[in-house]
Order: C-alpha cells, then sequence, then structure tokens
C-alpha cells in the first residue's frame, strides 16, 4: 500500500467542503482528477469514506476514523516545510483560524494584521462566525484554532481561557432608561435586539438574566453587531453587547448605557483546539504574540 500526500490532501478537503468540484479548488486539481484521487485512496484502503446525500459527500464511520489521522499528518508534513522555509529562521506559512463575531472583529482581525506586517511571508486567514460554527469548524479540522465567547462541551476539544470581556446593556439616549441604574423587574417587558441562536453574547446573556428572572425576550434578532446597534438607534428596543463593540458609538453619545443592578455580565473568552491535531510552530507563535498584542 502507498498512500500518497496528495490523496490525504484531496481527501481532506472534500471532508471538509462537502463536494468534489469545491475540494478541487483547494488542492488545485481538476474535478476529475480529484475524484481519481479519492477513489484511489478508497480502493488503496478497501473502504468506502463517504456517503453522498444529495449533492453532498459527507463522512462515514471509516471516514470519520481516517480524517484526524490524515490531518496530524498532512499538518506535519506542513511543519516540516515551515522548518525549511524562508531565512535565518523567519516564520512562513498560512494559519486558518475561526473566531466568533465579538473576537474576530475587534480583537482577532487587527492581531492578524499587525502579526503578518511582523511576518511578511505568513498567511492568518481568520474566518469570523458565531460560537457554535466555530467548534464544529474545529471539530471538523477546518481550521486549527477557535476562538470563542460561548460554552464549548465537545470532548473532542482541547479549552482554556484565553481573554476577558464585559457586556453592556444599552439603549436609545432619549429611551427612559438612559444612563440610569435600574432592578431587573424595571427590565422585564422590555423588547431586546439580539445575536442570533448559536451566539455565545447571547447565550451568556439570556442565562446571566435569566438567574435574575429578567426573561428577556427577543423582537429583533440579527448576526452582527452594526445590525444590533442600528436598530437599538431607530428604537427597537434594548440591546447588549461587548463593551469592544460600543466604545465609539457610547463616546459620541449615539448610544446609552443602562446599569442592571445584580446583572454581572464580565465573561471568560476560550481558544479551542482539536485533541487529535498537534499545534502548528505558525500557530503557536500567533498565539504568543497575541497575548501580547492583545494588551497593549
Amino acid at each position: 500500500m502507498r498512500i500518497t500526500l496528495r490523496q490525504l490532501a484531496v481527501f481532506e478537503a472534500v471532508a471538509r467542503s462537502g463536494q468534489v468540484a469545491k475540494a478541487a479548488e483547494q488542492v488545485n486539481l481538476s474535478p476529475p482528477a480529484t475524484s481519481m484521487a479519492l477513489a484511489e485512496l478508497e480502493k488503496q484502503l478497501d473502504a468506502r469514506l463517504f456517503e453522498r446525500i444529495g449533492n453532498r459527500l459527507l463522512l462515514n464511520s471509516q471516514g470519520n476514523l481516517l480524517l484526524p489521522l490524515a490531518t496530524d499528518v498532512l499538518h506535519r508534513v506542513e511543519q516540516i516545510e515551515q522548518a525549511f522555509t524562508g531565512q535565518d529562521g523567519l516564520l512562513a506559512g498560512q494559519l486558518s483560524v475561526s473566531a466568533s463575531s465579538t473576537i474576530g472583529n475587534y480583537l482577532l482581525a487587527r492581531a492578524a494584521v499587525a502579526f503578518c506586517q511582523q511576518h511578511p511571508q505568513t498567511h492568518v486567514d481568520v474566518a469570523i462566525t458565531n460560537t457554535q460554527e466555530v467548534i464544529q469548524s474545529v471539530a471538523q479540522f477546518r481550521t486549527e484554532m477557535g476562538f470563542i465567547e460561548g460554552y464549548c462541551t465537545d470532548n473532542r476539544l482541547n479549552i482554556e481561557a484565553w481573554h476577558k470581556d464585559r457586556l453592556l446593556v444599552f439603549c436609545h439616549p432619549e429611551h427612559p432608561l438612559a444612563g440610569k441604574t435600574v432592578q431587573p423587574a424595571a427590565i422585564k417587558g422590555q423588547p431586546w435586539v439580539l445575536r442570533e441562536e448559536g451566539s455565545g453574547t447571547r447565550e451568556y446573556f439570556i442565562n446571566a438574566a435569566n438567574e435574575l428572572d429578567m426573561q428577556p425576550e427577543a423582537k429583533f434578532c440579527f448576526t452582527t453587531s452594526d445590525a444590533i446597534k442600528l436598530a437599538v438607534k431607530e428604537g427597537a428596543g434594548l440591546g447588549v453587547l461587548s463593551a469592544l463593540a460600543l466604545e465609539k458609538d457610547i463616546a459620541y453619545k449615539e448610544l446609552a448605557l443602562i446599569t442592571i443592578e445584580g446583572l454581572v455580565l464580565e465573561r471568560q473568552f476560550y481558544r479551542i483546539t482539536h485533541k487529535s491535531r498537534q499545534p502548528t510552530g505558525l500557530g503557536q507563535a500567533f498565539v504568543q504574540f497575541c497575548r501580547h498584542f492583545l494588551l497593549r
């Protein structure tokens, strides 16, 4: 049996994308050549690796067994290439990470740019989505690491505390509660503008609010902080977002804060990695860089 790195790369690309055509683009092959490489791998292993559901290829039990092993091999090869790429030990290569919305937009985007400016032979691809999708991205080996705002109970993943944040409740500047400190009962029945289901911000806030019997109900849901702020500025209701997302709006008095007695909204951000995936030198360097860059 002679399994090639090309076959493993094709397999991983199909596993990530679910389609031969998309996988072909990732590995720079034609779709027929990609299909042939996958067929040869299945023939050598004497096992089917995918089930076709509609127009997608989904991993079966054999494919799920192979994926972490293939990913580990490919990343070890990548580590070898990185170790011998560049001059005088310069970092080089591509790093794929995923991040939930607040972390991605307000922390990692600028950290990734600064890192790549310091290391010109590197590229950091930051996929920004919600917490649940970040967890799936790391669990399915689509990204080397993820940064999340919510909870993660997936036992396939390592979870470590990474950064801290604070959520703020806000409203239109002319709202009757603007700038006030109120009891939780005063908020009951107020309309809310919140993030979508699966958002770490939404999950954390609702859990904390329900402990005070506030029972917040979302009148509107949006997937971005900007959309939520615009809706609140139009008088759609109360909002809750990271202090990172509200700094300018509060300073310019376009939004106002509401303090709710007993509502503690300080939260921990987390970094997640797959237990079956070895970290790359580039990934470790990026984490170390962020640790210092974000404290400035």
